[in-house]
């Protein structure tokens, strides 16, 4: 991330419950064997965290919104926003209370665990950061799109009702051993924003500015996941300080995102899980990497081998992912 050279590429590796489901042990020898550089720690009211997220049924999150879920593995959706009215803002308090609470009482086991990761030489990311999904959680996704076309009064109010906590969340994480913070984010359709750049420029970026200073001022890398076409974003993440950046390339383009941008930002993977991953043979998974780290690894730096296995994605293809980075 500092394009100051390195002696192989960093490896991570992203393994959704659903794969774990479909593929049993033999998955976990191969991952196990991948040996990732990076550890992602979750704590309390993180999704990974928290089991209900992808188990079957209907779930209350600790902002009072339910989810529903109809299929084992795979994380459900909000069908029942808690601010379906923004009347229902009125005398709400939102869980931070709560959030430290559990935070605290969860610290010594999460201290112990950041240990075991140092003494592996991992690179440990703290905590997962969603601003533009948390707000489409408390208000409904179609709402939220209204809300942000209209520029509504009340959609601010719930803007800075949710960056208390997030200031609180930031906050608590930094007193912990890591070196980076992760934000989670999905901006991009398969060929576009989903709002328009000026909006997202106007609206978004100063919230994640905010944010992301502290992250900074501490002494911290910032990770940040976007799913879809964000190539738009690119200049704007560069410019907040993003240190890496795991986005869905191969629906841009590698060459027209590196054309731009190699050897300016970290590419936090990936190989395509739309195609390559789960239909490709190995030896496009192979060229896949290759082609890669022929065009993004840049001045010393700038690629960490990164991928997603959900369980769609044979187990000879997670072999071959394996084998792209060396």
């Amino acid at each position: 991330m500092n394009f100051e050279g390195v002696d192989r590429l960093a490896k991570d590796i992203w393994i959704l419950p659903a794969a774990r489901i479909q593929h049993g042990g033999a998955l976990e020898e191969l991952v196990a064997a991948y040996d990732s550089d990076i550890a992602q720690m979750c704590a309390p009211f993180d999704h990974a965290y928290t089991p209900e997220y992808y188990q079957v049924g209907k779930y209350m999150d600790p902002w009072g919104s339910e989810w529903t879920n109809i299929q084992e593995g795979i994380i459900g959706e909000v069908k029942n926003p808690v601010f379906d009215e923004y009347e229902k803002m009125k005398g709400y308090i939102s869980p931070k209370k709560q959030f430290i609470q559990e935070f605290d009482a969860n610290r010594e086991n999460l201290e112990k665990q950041i240990k075991v990761q140092r003494g592996r030489d991992k690179f440990v990311i703290g905590g997962w950061i969603s601003l533009f999904e948390r707000f489409q959680y408390l208000r409904g996704t179609e709402d939220l799109y209204c809300d942000i076309a209209l520029e509504e009064d009340e959609m601010f109010d719930m803007f800075e009702l949710t960056m208390d906590f997030m200031r609180t969340y930031v906050s608590k994480w930094l007193e912990m051993d890591i070196d980076a913070v992760a934000f989670g984010d999905d901006w991009g359709a398969q060929m576009a924003l989903l709002i328009s750049p000026a909006s997202w420029e106007k609206l978004f970026k100063p919230l994640y500015k905010e944010l992301i200073d502290l992250i900074k001022a501490a002494g911290k890398k910032v990770f940040f996941h976007s799913d879809g076409y964000i190539f738009d974003l690119y200049p704007q993440f560069i410019e907040l300080g993003v240190d890496a950046i795991n986005s869905q390339l191969w629906c841009m383009g590698v060459e027209k995102v590196a054309k731009d941008f190699a050897g300016k930002i970290t590419f936090w993977g990936e190989i395509s899980r739309q195609t390559t991953l789960p239909d490709g043979t190995e030896e496009e998974i192979l060229a896949a990497g290759k082609k890669m780290k022929d065009l993004l690894f840049l001045n010393g730096g700038g690629l960490i081998g990164q991928g997603e296995i959900n369980r769609d994605v044979p187990l000879e293809n997670v072999r071959a992912f394996t084998q792209a980075w060396d």
